[in-house]
Order: structure tokens, then C-alpha cells, then sequence
């Protein structure tokens, strides 16, 4: 038991350390091997004891590389809110998409897994900072747990696959309406750092449904607002079209 919880632990330090370094050198080959690193980490910690990770340890790991990203939005001065990219093309793995306007513009066809800071580009409502989704290895235990790929496969699946927040202890439960805007309720999530901060970077959990819905819907999505009511995380977002509309 003691070896899982060094293994998740330096796992996590490990990612934590080559995302560090892959955002210094505008590297993104790094900072994906980072999160992956980050992620399988918490995995390995979830399973280390009978009553899991205890929590206040899991945000005091994470709470250094969630800073960090979101140091790097305020860096750039990036006051606006992420749009979560479903997979496709150059982009297997989906990606968060933080426009430098608001009235923004994304070319698809321009992004890949290698962009960071999305400078080459043919007009300037079109700049931004490119990130993959804190959640995205989430997503992947998501689709293990039900034995499918998400791609379109519609809200219900994803309030579906969310038995897996339950399961490692991460969070009570997720369940989505969809009326003009959709609205996605996470109960009980175990992260304490939510705040408004989570419109641009969310934390892993959110992140995690976030993407899982982006794939589920093969919609691009914009988060308009988070706001925390007690023990439930209200996200308010919109679909803003498939992928072939932006390229």
C-alpha cells in the first residue's frame, strides 16, 4: 500500500515538474507527458487504501500545478473563457481553447497537440492560448466504464460514465439539462479551489465532464459561467458548433 502511495506521488511530482518545463519552453510534447503523468498519479492514489486518497493531500498536490496554468491565463491577461474542442483531426485528444477576445474567432485547421500560444494566424480575433483539458485522462477512464467511445454519444452517456467521479471518490454525481443553454450540476466535488478562475481553467473534475460533453454533443462548447451553490457546482455552457463550422 505504502509503495502505490509513493508511486502516485511521484508520478505526480514528475508530471507537475515536466509541465513546469514544457510551459518554459513552449513545449507542448512536455506538458501533455506532464498531464498524463499528473493524472495517472491520482489514479494510482485513488486505489492505494480502502478509503482512498485522503483529499486535503490529493488538492495540495494538485493545488501547485492548477496555479500554474492559471498563472500562465493571467500572464497573458487572458480575461475570457475556454472553449472545450471535441477530438478531431490534429487534435485526437480534443483540446481547451482560451481566446484572447471575445469576440473570437478559432481555425481548427491551424491547431495541433504541438500549439501553445496560438500566434500564426491570419487575423487577430484568431489568437489565444491552446491547452489540452486537465481532465482529458478522466475522460479516458470515463469510456473504459462504459465500453464505448463518447463521441456522439449524447449527455446521457456522459452523466453515465460519471459513475467513475463516484467510484474514486471525486464527486456525488453529474446530471445535465439542455434547454437553449445547457446546464451541468457536479455534486460534491472534492476540489476546494472553484472559483470564478474555473470559467478559463477548470480543475481536473470539471474539466473532465466538460470535454467528456464537448465529445459526447461533437460540439464545440463555451463556458458562460461557474458558480458554486453549496455542495453543487452549477456550469453554464453553450454549443457553439461542430468542428467543420470553425475550420
Amino acid at each position: 500500500m505504502k509503495s502505490k502511495t509513493f508511486a502516485g506521488a511521484f508520478l505526480i511530482f514528475l508530471g507537475s515538474v515536466l509541465t513546469f518545463k514544457g510551459v518554459l519552453e513552449v513545449n507542448q510534447s512536455l506538458i501533455n507527458a506532464g498531464i498524463g503523468g499528473v493524472f495517472l498519479g491520482i489514479v494510482v492514489l485513488s486505489f492505494s487504501s480502502p478509503s482512498y486518497v485522503k483529499y486535503d493531500t490529493l488538492e495540495r498536490m494538485l493545488k501547485p500545478y492548477i496555479d500554474l496554468t492559471r498563472s500562465l491565463v493571467k500572464a497573458l491577461e487572458l480575461k475570457t473563457k475556454a472553449v472545450y474542442i471535441p477530438p478531431f483531426g490534429n487534435l485526437p485528444e480534443g483540446g481547451v481553447f482560451i481566446p484572447v477576445h471575445e469576440n473570437f474567432d478559432i481555425d481548427i485547421a491551424r491547431l495541433n497537440e504541438n500549439s501553445v500560444f496560438v500566434t500564426d494566424v491570419g487575423r487577430e480575433k484568431e489568437l489565444g492560448v491552446l491547452t489540452i483539458p486537465l481532465g482529458k485522462e478522466l475522460v479516458k477512464a470515463y469510456e473504459e466504464y462504459i465500453e464505448m467511445d463518447l463521441a456522439n454519444a449524447g449527455i446521457e452517456a456522459v452523466e453515465n460514465a460519471s459513475a467513475v467521479l463516484r467510484s474514486l471518490g471525486l464527486a456525488k454525481s453529474v446530471t445535465i439539462e439542455k434547454n437553449d443553454k445547457i446546464k451541468v450540476y457536479v455534486e460534491g466535488v472534492k476540489m476546494k479551489n472553484c472559483s470564478s478562475e474555473c470559467e478559463a481553467i477548470a480543475c481536473p473534475i470539471c474539466s473532465s465532464v466538460l470535454l467528456a460533453l464537448a465529445k459526447s454533443l461533437n460540439e464545440l462548447i463555451i463556458v458562460e459561467r461557474f458558480e458554486i451553490k453549496s455542495n453543487v457546482i452549477e456550469i453554464t455552457v453553450k454549443k457553439i458548433g461542430r468542428p467543420m463550422k470553425w475550420m
